[in-house]
């Protein structure tokens, strides 16, 4: 009799089917039983598809190290995507690639290398292929990680805004736009963000941004269902609000979306650290309530007293429009390293913690990546851009507010947007399970293993 483990290509090209929901499933690379990358050929991923041609893709990044988010989200690309299911092929290709900051822990040009792709020296060049127009079907641009100084508030100068325009300007002078992917927000300044918007909508550019948080697991799942209310909602994290507000902020964003009405965007935004953020718990501005049923959800949490564990607390209080109370929380040391939900629906209060891989796979990544892939294959956006539009805004405005010491009225984001018809993958399971936590990488990347996973084994 044969095993039934047999065939490990046919089961890795099932699995590829099944995650992918109906999309085309193009060449590129799986991991095998042992470990190897096995690949799956054109003339058969074609045959899955039903479909001729893939995608081309940019991918464009200010540094490419170990563990940056070029490394967790285009490496994947390139190699296959390991989730819950199994390992899916890549259904684009990267076929290009700029890195702005080279060094010595430069992993970015070995991969593209090892995959046959030119890393080019200008942005420009890679969107064009080295010609005068724009010559891929796509561009991913991930504009997290690298040296850049930090402005008067405290946040790190990211020339997100930068690097759109010369994109956009690429697209200008070619008259023809492809969908852009841009991780996390859309600026660490709302002015660049809203701009970023309006130029997007003036050349017709298909653009979606975000981090993985909307599309790791969730631990009681919970998702709200369209038209539900919301009294108030708090979102956990912890950190700084600059290095990880923003991540917090959507969180928030993207279950109060849901409620009955739709966006109906932000009257005001006020920050709090320290003992301001006990006070306003202290006066019901921020519910205890529902700091704590968040909270409880976190595994691995700290044990003991929030106040007394918790140095220097940071807060942003949210006003919407439409009377919606919205808080993000951020409880360093105590959630330990844990993220979090929480809001009063006016019946109950419903709670789920957000939970990351800390596995070498960073497969809340693989989610991320898949919903880009999504993006990419469809040209429709799997969340609402205006969410990303909002969240820059609100975390810019909560990081004034606090430099300042006032509430920061902000009727400029006055966005309104349905979550109406997008359909974003996310996991099932309510935590990391199968090829999620590995192994990986595959074998000849091994180089990729920062010293810190190096140091467990």
């Amino acid at each position: 009799m044969k095993s039934k483990n047999n065939n490990p290509r046919r089961d890795f090209i099932k699995k590829s089917v099944f995650a992918a929901a109906g999309m085309s499933i193009i060449p590129g690379f799986v991991l095998g039983k042992d470990g190897n990358i096995t690949s799956i050929t054109e003339q058969l991923s074609r045959a899955l598809a039903g479909q001729d041609g893939i995608k081309k893709v940019a991918f464009i990044t200010h540094i490419y190290r170990n563990s940056a988010h070029a490394d967790v989200i285009g490496t994947k690309l390139f190699l296959g995507i390991p989730t819950d299911d199994g390992m899916v092929a890549p259904q684009i290709k990267i076929v290009s690639v700029y890195i702005e900051q080279v060094g010595a822990n430069d992993t970015g040009i070995k991969i593209a290398a090892m995959n046959d792709t030119p890393v080019y020296p200008t942005l420009e060049e890679a969107l064009t292929l080295g010609g005068d127009k724009l010559a891929v079907d796509a561009v991913i641009y991930v504009g997290e990680h690298g040296e850049y100084p930090y402005n008067r508030l405290g946040m790190k100068l990211y020339p997100r805004m930068n690097y759109l325009e010369r994109i956009f300007r690429v697209f200008d002078a070619s008259n023809k736009s492809v969908p852009v992917f841009t991780d996390k927000a859309l600026s660490y300044s709302w002015l660049d963000s809203k701009w970023i918007y309006d130029r997007a909508k003036e050349l017709n550019v298909s653009l979606m941004a975000g981090s993985s948080l909307p599309y790791c697991w969730r631990d009681k799942p919970l998702e709200h269902p369209i038209g539900v209310k919301i009294r108030e909602a708090v979102a956990i994290g912890y950190a700084s609000l600059d290095a990880y507000g923003f991540h917090v902020t959507e969180i928030l964003q993207c279950m109060v979306e849901r409620r009955a009405g739709g966006e109906t965007g932000v009257e005001s935004v006020e920050g709090l650290k320290g003992n301001d953020v006990w006070a306003a718990i202290d006066s019901g501005r921020i519910s205890q309530k529902l700091v704590d049923a968040a909270c409880d959800t976190i595994q691995g949490k700290a044990t003991g007293n929030m106040r007394e564990i918790v140095k220097m607390p940071y807060a942003v209080i949210v006003k919407y429009k439409d009377g919606t109370k919205g808080s993000i929380v951020m409880l360093d040391q105590y959630v330990n390293q844990g993220w979090a939900y929480a809001a009063n629906t006016g019946k109950n209060i419903l709670a789920t913690e957000f939970v990351l891989d800390h596995s070498m796979s960073y497969s809340h990544f693989s989610y991320l990546s898949l919903n880009i892939q999504k993006f990419i294959v469809s040209g429709k956006p799997t969340a609402p851009i205006e969410r990303n539009l909002l969240t820059s805004g609100i975390i810019d405005m909560g990081i004034r507010s606090l430099a300042e010491g006032k509430v920061r009225e902000t009727p400029f984001l006055d966005i309104k947007y349905s979550a109406i018809g997008f359909e974003p993958i996310r996991p099932t399971a309510p935590r990391p399970t199968g090829q999620s936590i590995g192994p990986w990488p595959p074998k000849g990347y091994e180089f990729i293993i920062p010293d810190a996973f190096k140091n467990k084994k």
